[in-house]
């Protein structure tokens, strides 16, 4: 399959941004659309290739004529369309426009684990189901289908506090013992091995890619590093996480959505009990050109892109059992 005409959906976000900006380092190899809602402010990139078309993401017959003459859909919208029906719809389009390729917006869980499952649609979105749909699809040779997860995003997580620590007050909060395994991936890596699959889309059709740059990562790995690139000692506070995940679960049980998710979001991450984060046994590096890179050029490729004072958000940062 050789795809030329590339359609991004969501260009304004992280994932749409990062993903557009490796595509222009190859102007001559793509052409690249960037479809957005009528509502957008969306400009691309000064002196680049990028068109911009618009389209009400919820009519088929508008997306449909968005879609016509594209060889690949790339999905990397966030929020609401990430739900089950409007995600449905703009497959659907690509399906009725024959798009070659549908690239699915899963890229930081891992849908293969019951605790990622378990999860309430109404925050992560209808992934889950929606990779049936496509596998369904497929087998039908109605659209090739791909996927790529990483984990969560390693700098975001880094810099904005879920990771657990807050870099401009040198702060360190460790979940349990520090020492449960973390599949993680920058932003950009996410993004060089999102374009490796259009540019060879042939290893990766009709199945989910994932890559781990970062072997054998944990958040006492991470403090390590931290102090040794910074040259300073962090305050270090540990933090029950069986706790956390006791009660997440209960919250969750009594439908206490937000509460529940909260606690979930730290613990199938760190809490070796009951995390489901490790799907370094389906890593697949190599099949999409993904190196192995240090924590320490990670971190510092995190420091380059937030700047070294960054702010936590502090709702993300502390959570409590």
């Amino acid at each position: 399959m050789e795809l030329k005409s590339i359609s991004i959906l969501g260009p304004r976000g992280n994932v749409g941004r990062a993903i557009i900006a490796e595509l222009l380092k190859d102007p001559s190899r793509f052409n690249i659309t960037a479809v957005t809602r009528p509502t957008s402010t969306y400009t691309p990139p000064e002196n680049s290739n990028v068109a911009v078309k618009q389209s009400d993401y919820s009519s088929l017959d508008s997306l449909t004529a968005a879609f016509a003459g594209q060889d690949a859909i790339i999905n990397c919208v966030s929020g609401g369309a990430t739900q089950y029906e409007p995600s449905k719809l703009i497959i659907d389009a690509a399906v009725a426009a024959g798009v070659k390729l549908y690239f699915s917006n899963e890229f930081v869980g891992n849908l293969l684990s019951e605790q990622y499952k378990r999860l309430p649609e109404s925050f992560v979105g209808a992934k889950v189901r929606i990779r049936e749909y496509l596998q369904k699809l497929g087998e039908d040779g109605k659209i090739a289908w791909t996927a790529l997860n990483g984990g969560p995003f390693f700098d975001m997580w880094l810099m904005k506090g879920p990771a657990g620590f807050d870099i401009p007050n040198k702060q360190a909060r460790i979940y349990g013992n520090g020492n449960n395994k973390i599949c993680w991936t920058p932003l950009s890596v996410i993004a060089q091995a999102a374009v490796n699959m259009l540019r060879n889309p042939d290893s990766s059709l009709n199945r989910p890619i994932y890559i781990c740059p970062l072997p054998d990562l944990t958040q006492n790995i991470i403090l390590s590093t931290l102090e040794t690139v910074l040259a300073t000692k962090f305050s270090i506070e540990y933090i029950d996480v069986k706790k956390i995940n006791e009660n997440a679960l209960a919250a969750l049980e009594k439908g206490e959505v937000g509460k529940a998710m909260k606690g979930l979001t730290v613990s199938n991450q760190f809490y070796e009990g009951d995390s489901g984060n490790d799907f370094s046994a389906f890593v697949e590096n190599e099949v999409v050109g993904v190196r192995e890179m240090s924590v320490e050029d990670a971190i510092k490729d995190a420091f380059e892109m937030w700047g070294i004072e960054t702010p936590v958000v502090e709702g993300m940062f502390r959570v409590d059992p």
